[in-house]
């Protein structure tokens, strides 16, 4: 009799036929708080370090110097403008400074925010945050500097070489290894007697050297006594400048430069000749000149009736005349020209006088950076002695086609004590 075979029970769970009631989500509430010139939260990080839990930084505040040009749409904020810094020194041995990461980093171009949730109403309040980044650097202790101070004053000083000696000795010749060694054996250095008890003391002022230190020391205390003090070899520098010798023992501005000097001496003075300027003005005929200083000042002068003065005017022009007919050349000399072009070019002036500025401001026909500088400096000198130390030098620039650049400042550089304040120079092309 065959048996019935049951069914298996299925594992199937029966699932609902109905959804259970999920409460909905609130609804949050975002917003951006605005930024302000307030302080704004920071995001610090520290990769390596384990801060001190109850560490206190200062905050220090600056000005980006790659603050962006551009404004954003949002504007420069305090953020793009300034720079925040935070510092701690309240650790006994490290400093602990915080800075943010600069342009061109790998999380320059990040931004960071902090959000406060409110459950209770549901709002969620964003605000931008600073990123930066912390870092420690060990302090040096007063204590242990003491102890090794302590602790070097008994060991033996080693002879200092510089690093040009040290470099010598390691890798320069056989030749130049001999002389620095030598100059380190020949060294006069303090003796240190042995005392009580077996040590050696620092050589007190009063011991006397040896023969032979006190020998040497001799020779070198007649050998400087000769010397050049500082004041003597700034006098020489100031000497040797391209410019005219200025009077320390001026009280006006009219000693500071005097004429006789500027024009070569009395002597060329009382040759220079004016009278053809005189009559012309005195008949109302136009003088015409190469100059633009020269022409807008001859009537003024001339009338004033200053012929010192005017002789001066006359001495300027044959010096811009001069400087107009130099011919450029090889690295900046200027060559001078040969007589007959000189002749044309100084008209009415004498052989004498042409040949007296030739080998004046020349050397064997030809200037130099030094020269040309002493010319210019001359002529400066003079247009300042006319103007009655008032100058304007947009006229001089048109006559010496000079560029800003090419100004000389020689004549604005004289060593003239601080009081000597009366040389006003109204620069007005000058940077």
């Amino acid at each position: 009799m065959s048996e019935k075979k049951r069914k298996r029970t299925s594992e199937k769970v029966d699932r609902a036929s109905k959804k259970l009631a999920v409460a909905a989500p609130p609804v949050v509430k975002v917003s951006a708080i605005p930024e302000s010139d307030e302080w704004a939260p920071v995001i610090a990080s520290t990769p390596g370090l384990s801060l001190p839990p109850n560490i206190s930084f200062k905050p220090y505040r600056k000005t980006r110097h790659n603050a962006p040009i551009r404004p954003s749409r949002t504007g420069n904020t305090s953020l793009n403008a300034s720079e925040l810094l935070l510092h701690s020194s309240t650790h006994p041995k490290i400093n602990y400074t915080g800075r943010e990461e600069e342009a061109g980093g790998t999380d320059s171009l990040l931004k960071h925010y902090v959000g406060v949730y409110d459950p209770t109403t549901g709002e969620l309040q964003v605000m931008q945050a600073r990123n930066l980044v912390l870092r420690g650097s060990l302090r040096e202790s007063a204590v242990s500097a003491t102890a090794d101070v302590v602790e070097d004053e008994d060991k033996e000083p080693a002879p200092k070489l510089s690093s040009r000696a040290a470099l010598g000795l390691s890798f320069g010749t056989k030749k130049s290894q001999k002389a620095i060694r030598a100059l380190t054996e020949n060294a006069i250095a303090p003796r240190k007697p042995p005392t009580t008890n077996g040590t050696s003391s620092p050589l007190s002022s009063s011991q006397p050297l040896d023969p032979l230190a006190a020998a040497v020391v001799e020779s070198m205390a007649s050998t400087t006594s000769t010397m050049p003090t500082r004041e003597e070899l700034q006098s020489a520098v100031d000497d040797a400048k391209p410019r005219p010798k200025p009077n320390l023992q001026a009280t006006t501005p009219a000693e500071v430069y005097p004429v006789s000097d500027l024009v070569g001496g009395e002597e060329t003075l009382r040759a220079l000749g004016v009278k053809d300027w005189e009559d012309a003005v005195a008949a109302n005929e136009p003088v015409h000149t190469k100059s633009r200083f020269v022409s807008k000042r001859l009537v003024k002068v001339t009338q004033s009736g200053d012929v010192k003065m005017l002789k001066t005017l006359r001495y300027l022009l044959l010096l811009l005349d001069f400087y107009g007919c130099l011919k450029p050349g090889a690295r900046g000399v200027k060559k001078i020209p040969q007589k007959e072009e000189l002749r044309k070019a100084m008209s009415n002036a004498s052989d004498s006088m042409i040949e007296g500025i030739r080998r004046r401001f020349g050397d064997n026909n030809l200037l130099n950076k030094w020269h040309t500088d002493n010319l210019l400096t001359h002529i400066f000198a003079l247009a300042l002695t006319i103007d009655n130390f008032d100058l304007d030098i947009y006229d001089l620039r048109e006559d010496l086609k000079l560029e800003n650049k090419e100004s000389p400042s020689h004549i604005f550089q004289s060593p003239l004590p601080p009081t000597h304040t009366y040389l006003h120079l109204s620069l007005s092309l000058i940077p």
